[in-house]
């Protein structure tokens, strides 16, 4: 399922705007890439944190709430730089997340993090989990086609102006 502007614009210009326009980009990046799961943040740089305001798994990775951001690798390559962040093994990912633990826990061991980029600044990412080694050089090239739903459905969010939406009820 490539990533189809003509449908981006219709569902953007659609009532539900940014929830309809993530929904067809998760279900996108699920034919394309296949990954495990996916979660969703807002980004509030100058106060150094982030918000998750989407989950497929609710129990291990809840919505809402905000939490400090660390700088680090992560922070400089996506935050930053706007790059995509992505990693192969769960060691990788044990270098930048405190919840690496919880990541291989549930079974996974790559990552990639695709930002959603407006005005020069990150206002969200959609972040990915999958098993080890699945984040290599194609499905990377495959997700980052998705690039410009990405940033349409942060920047629909973002018209809401509500510290608490989110891409889904709850």
């Amino acid at each position: 399922m490539p990533m189809d502007t003509a449908t981006l614009f219709r569902l953007a210009a659609g009532p539900d705007a940014a929830r309809r326009v993530f929904a067809w980009l998760v279900e996108g990046l699920n034919a394309d890439i296949g990954k495990g799961l996916t979660t969703a943040s807002v980004y509030d740089i100058p106060n150094m944190r982030s918000r998750r305001v989407f989950s497929e798994n609710p129990e291990a990775y809840e919505l809402g709430g905000f939490k400090v951001l660390e700088k680090n690798r992560y922070f400089d390559e996506v935050l930053s730089e706007t790059r995509h962040f992505s990693s192969t093994t769960i060691e990788e990912i044990a270098e930048v997340f405190f919840d690496w633990e919880k990541i291989r826990d549930l079974g996974f061991q790559s990552n990639m993090n695709l930002p959603a980029v407006a005005d020069g600044r990150v206002i969200g990412t959609v972040n990915m989990l999958g098993p080890k080694g699945h984040f290599a050089p194609e499905m990377i090239g495959r997700a980052l086609a998705w690039q410009p739903a990405v940033t349409t459905a942060f920047l629909l969010l973002h018209l809401a102006n509500d510290d608490t939406a989110t891409f889904q009820d709850g």
